[in-house]
């Protein structure tokens, strides 16, 4: 039977990082490794000791880097195949073991992921809970080629993506989420993209997609895989740092994955900037975000525009 590793980055989520641990407690198939890279300046639970049957293993890093946490724990696992979470995921009960049953039954799949089954109602959260506010805004982000819900895992020439989240079948994919599992042999070739620092948006996408440009057909989403993400309240803080991230690292992955494309491809990364700009802008009238945060996102593609890039 294959064996299966898991990545964990983290920092400084403790509670989030307990109620993913002691989802691996309750799975039907245990994993061989569940590898810690802890990028924390202070470790305030021995993990090991509180999950003592769970095969854990933790290093601590002098890093702050998701890029370089996922590519240390890869370079320390062992499993024929690895498969990353982020701290706040729970996993549903036979996570593991479908895992197994999929690759062990699709013998073409290099990937796969899961299916996150809250995914669309912790979006909705986001828009005050209103299901018809948060399908309105999944109708104009299709429009204008922004991040959006759909049936299938899809980069768009804008350098955003289709998430697939409404899936009752064994789909193909074009790119993994953060959330993917791979075979070992993946990490002979494609490494994670360590320019991409910090919360590092977008690895995911920078990563998948060559295996899939490459081998078309390797990658998959198998909604047995089920699990739930519980969003930490400090994942993606609105701050300038992390719009800045935001424009700096779309701008990086289209540049990478789209930019040859041509003109097409660079009106689909600028008509969603326009997008991007108008949902803010919205936000701002509705009294969700603040004056500085809309400018902050102006002043960021006008630096982009400015460079003469595109």
């Amino acid at each position: 039977m294959m064996t299966v590793s898991f990545v964990i980055p983290t920092i400084g989520r403790s509670q989030e990082l307990k109620s993913l641990l002691a989802s691996f407690t309750r799975q039907t198939v245990k994993p061989n490794e569940i590898i810690i890279v802890d990028q924390g300046d202070k470790r305030d639970v021995d993990w090991k000791t509180e999950f003592a049957n769970l095969p854990i293993q933790i290093y601590s890093v002098d890093f702050r880097s998701l890029t370089k946490a996922r590519n240390f724990g890869v370079s320390k696992s062992s499993g024929d195949i690895v498969g990353f979470l982020d701290d706040d995921i729970v996993l549903g009960g036979d996570y593991v073991k479908n895992i197994l049953q999929c690759f062990t039954g699709h013998q073409q799949a290099l990937g796969v992921q899961g299916l996150i089954t809250n995914f669309e109602a912790t979006h909705t959260a986001k828009v005050g809970g209103n299901g018809l506010v948060y399908r309105a805004y999944n109708l104009f982000a299709k429009i204008f080629l922004l991040n959006n819900s759909s049936r299938t895992n899809k980069l768009l020439w804008s350098g955003r993506n289709q998430y697939a989240s409404r899936v009752d079948k064994m789909i193909g994919c074009e790119w993994l989420s953060g959330i993917g599992n791979y075979r070992r042999k993946v990490f002979e070739e494609f490494t994670f993209d360590e320019n991409l620092v910090g919360y590092a948006l977008g690895e995911d996408k920078l990563f998948s997609f060559p295996i899939s440009e490459k081998y078309p057909g390797s990658l998959f989403l198998d909604p047995t895989i089920k699990c739930e993400h519980h969003h930490a309240d400090g994942g993606r803080p609105q701050s300038r740092a992390w719009v800045e991230m935001k424009i700096d690292y779309t701008y990086y992955l289209w540049d990478k994955l789209f930019r040859e494309k041509g003109i097409l491809a660079v009106a689909a990364y600028w008509w969603a900037n326009l997008g991007d700009l108008l949902v803010v802008f919205f936000s701002l009238i509705l009294g969700k975000n603040s004056l500085s945060f809309f400018w902050w996102h102006a002043i960021g593609y006008w630096k982009i525009l400015w460079r003469k890039t595109v």
